[in-house]
């Protein structure tokens, strides 16, 4: 009995540390495959507005499954934000940068002639994402 006990402990052990690997957000080494990059960068068909725009920061929820999927081609943490901004019509430029803490930062950049910080913040917002004051 007691081999038993310790054995399904030793099973019940082993699937908790997958589970909590699997989880855990992702390193902040790894990056999306420049496909994926690359369609988020300009998410209309418009130009991809300079640098120089006026910028909206954000985060959304992450954990490595979104990494696994993204590799494959699937999705990405920012997709339905990304779709929220193409529904609006908006010319933006969203990049991701490093993930850490359960959380995939991004900014948005766009052309303050085109577009107002409230319009593209109020389409993150409608995409899932939680608005920041500044940089993470």
């Amino acid at each position: 009995m007691a081999v038993i006990r310790g054995i399904v402990i030793a099973v019940a052990g082993l699937a908790l540390v997958i589970f909590l690997a699997v989880c855990q957000p992702a390193a902040a080494y790894e990056a999306l495959p420049a496909s994926v990059s690359q369609a988020l960068s300009t998410l209309s068909g418009k130009a991809a507005p300079q640098a120089a725009g006026e910028v909206v920061w954000g985060k959304v929820p992450y954990c490595n499954c979104f990494a696994n999927s993204a590799s494959a081609g699937v999705n990405t943490a920012t997709a339905n934000v990304s779709t929220a901004l193409q529904k609006a019509n908006l010319s933006v430029s969203l990049k991701e940068l490093s993930p850490r803490d359960g959380w995939l930062y991004f900014r948005v950049t766009f052309d303050p002639h085109s577009a107002t910080r409230d319009q593209v913040g109020a389409a993150m917002v409608a995409g899932g994402a939680q608005l920041l004051e500044g940089p993470p």
